[in-house]
């Protein structure tokens, strides 16, 4: 898309953002929040979105307005806007409203046999800030809307092969990302027996990669991003039933946030040091499929028990920060990953689950996410839990001893704090608000959502 900054509108159709209270006498349209309306005056197509009561409609609502702006205009078959932010470009609204514009015309429509309209031209009126901030944030969408692409692809293209070769790609674009990719017999060698045994039973074979963007290289601090990729999650022995099963190529949708922030340090180059690794099995049932009940022993030689071989995103996890920590020797560490059910019991789709042992860094995180609207919530990591993940029979088991679903989410992330040494950690639970079903709202469109790519370029200060 295209982004032309204009002192006055000069496109057919114009965005309008009006709170209750300018909405006034307009018939039929209140200017509450998610309200969008279209009006045809003076050959214009004028359409207007609420922003809710005036106190309440700063960057945050012009966000997810102007996402609906753009879909509707869509709808309407037109392929350029004007945003019009006169009067709400301040403290960061026009900058919401190009991340709203760019997140709303978003569309994943590579099967169907008419693809509808794509959004080419946003001409933004009335911004205050410099054209270099207006198109970061432009590209910062995209590298969402790549994120987006890959959950959304079919599981037989998006194999653990096809992650490490995008990470590769990232690699090749710009030499300066240092990428090294591990395949099934390094994954072996190297120790790293709890990624080996989710990926053995399948035709695709395991693959651990990661990118090293050093943008800072005299600063001592150096992050760690860990993602998991499952690129299809059968549940292995312990199979998933029908039902469960059919979303489950967008169990890789923390692979593709790690590889979408990635991408945009490479292009942006912002001054911080980050290490991506993405970690990337399919975990199949097969003849060769890991077996419950077995123990296997991880890459810092902790062993683990298999109470559920569906609980095993904190296997390839655990092995990916234990090797991720090793190589890089990082300052902090946060991994992201859908990895509990049990996440979208506790806070539906409205927030991730933030878990965490170090408050500063929880806090961080906490606030980027109220910035971007990528909201995180913090639960409790009582030693109570951890105890529950002890094994008779090995270090660890990979589900607590607590009855089926009792805190399956707190007790997934004690179970990952065995494996980051003391570093401080952050694991974002991203289960509930990585996909979704339903309706588009606001800036969260249809399927996958591509969140936390933006939530972790504000935490590294990218934007």
């Amino acid at each position: 898309m295209r982004l032309i900054l204009a002192k006055k509108p000069g496109m057919e159709t114009r965005i309008r953002f009006l709170t209750r209270e300018e909405a006034g006498d307009i018939r039929d349209f209140q200017g509450d929040r998610s309200e969008v309306t279209v009006r045809y005056q003076d050959g214009e197509t004028l359409i207007l979105c609420g922003l809710g009561q005036g106190s309440d409609s700063g960057p945050r609502a012009i966000l997810g307005a102007a996402a609906a702006g753009v879909r509707k205009a869509l709808e309407l078959k037109r392929t350029g806007i004007c945003l019009d932010l006169s009067g709400k470009a301040g403290g960061g609204g026009d900058v919401a409203g190009v991340e709203g514009a760019w997140l709303g015309a978003y569309s994943f429509e590579r099967y169907k046999g008419e693809p509808g309209p794509q959004m080419e031209t946003v001409q933004v009126v009335g911004a205050e800030s410099s054209r270099k901030k207006l198109e970061k944030a432009a590209t910062l969408c995209e590298c969402v809307w790549y994120a987006r692409d890959l959950v959304n692809e079919n599981a037989e293209e998006v194999t653990p092969q096809r992650l490490a070769a995008e990470a590769e790609a990232l690699g090749q674009k710009d030499p300066s990302l240092a990428v090294e990719v591990l395949d099934e017999d390094r994954i072996r060698d190297e120790g790293l027996g709890l990624l080996f045994a989710v990926g053995k039973g399948s035709v695709h074979p395991p693959r651990l990669a990661m990118a090293q963007y050093l943008g800072a290289p005299r600063r001592k601090e150096r992050i760690l991003l860990v993602g998991k990729g499952i690129t299809f999650d059968s549940g292995g022995q312990n199979l998933k039933s029908s039902g469960s099963i059919e979303d489950m190529r967008t169990d890789m949708a923390g692979a593709a946030t790690v590889l979408g922030i990635m991408r945009a340090l490479s292009i942006l180059r912002p001054t911080v040091n980050v290490a991506g690794v993405v970690v990337a099995a399919h975990n199949a049932m097969d003849a060769r499929s890991y077996f419950p009940g077995d123990v296997y022993r991880s890459g810092l030689g902790k062993s683990v028990e298999i109470g559920n071989t569906d609980a095993e995103g904190r296997l390839v996890l655990a092995d990916a920060l234990a090797w991720g920590i090793r190589r890089f020797s990082p300052t902090r560490v946060v991994d992201v990953a859908t990895l509990t059910g049990g996440i979208l019991v506790a806070l539906g789709t409205a927030a991730a689950g933030l878990f965490s042992n170090d408050d500063t860094l929880a806090g961080e995180l906490y606030e980027a996410g109220e910035s971007t609207r990528e909201r995180l919530w913090r639960l409790p990591l009582y030693p109570e839990y951890t105890e529950a993940m002890k094994s008779d029979r090995a270090d660890l088991r990979n589900i607590a001893k607590y009855p089926r679903g009792h805190a399956s989410s707190v007790t997934g992330a004690a179970f990952l704090q065995e494996f980051v040494q003391g570093l401080p950690w952050a694991h974002l639970d991203i289960a509930g608000t990585a996909y979704n079903g339903e309706s588009p709202r606001g800036e969260v469109g249809r399927f996958a959502t591509g969140f936390g790519v933006r939530l972790l370029a504000r935490f590294l200060g990218v934007y």
